[in-house]
């Protein structure tokens, strides 16, 4: 016998579960040790780096690949504005590597109006939102019930094209 997974349906209308997820996001505050346990443990042979100084001071640091149909990402924030990280994986103390959040995919406009809409009926808090032109439109969603945070993204085509120079481990 074989399992027969139901062909997805994405709705954001319907709750915010009902997108496309498609990461999974962890923080660290050491990001070589993390590239590390990620290959040596887990068997992930290749990650895109990413590394970006903000205007505000802050910095941000990611490594990704694509296993299968799920990307794995870590990020490594410190400084002004990188908080939605860093008090996670605070500098300076012991390695941390730890689970932060789950990505979802918004395809269009229609769907990105229909998930705000779910995040102001469900009274939840934005850490992060941001509309980037030609980048993307992203928003973190404190979903504390849960332990952790959502973050949905509708790319444009400039993280397009890196999420599509992620290598596959």
């Amino acid at each position: 016998m074989e399992l027969h997974r139901p062909v997805p349906v994405f709705d954001p209308a319907k709750g915010l579960l009902h997108s496309d997820h498609y990461h999974v996001g962890y923080v660290t505050n050491d990001l070589e040790r993390a590239a590390g346990v990620f290959r040596e443990r887990f068997g992930v042979t290749a990650m895109r780096e990413s590394e970006s100084q903000l205007p505000g001071g802050g910095n941000i640091a990611l490594r990704s690949a694509w296993l299968g149909n799920m990307m794995y990402e870590i990020t490594c924030g410190n400084g002004p504005g990188m908080e939605l990280y860093s008090d996670h994986a605070p500098h300076g103390g012991e390695f941390v590597l730890q689970f932060h959040h789950y990505g979802y995919l918004i395809r269009d406009d229609e769907d990105w109006d229909a998930l705000r809409r779910q995040i102001e009926a469900g009274g939840w808090t934005l850490p992060l939102d941001t509309d980037t032109p030609g980048y993307c439109r992203a928003c973190y969603v404190d979903t504390t019930e849960l332990g952790h945070y959502l973050e949905f993204v509708q790319p444009r085509e400039g993280l397009l094209e890196r999420m599509n120079a992620t290598p596959v481990a």
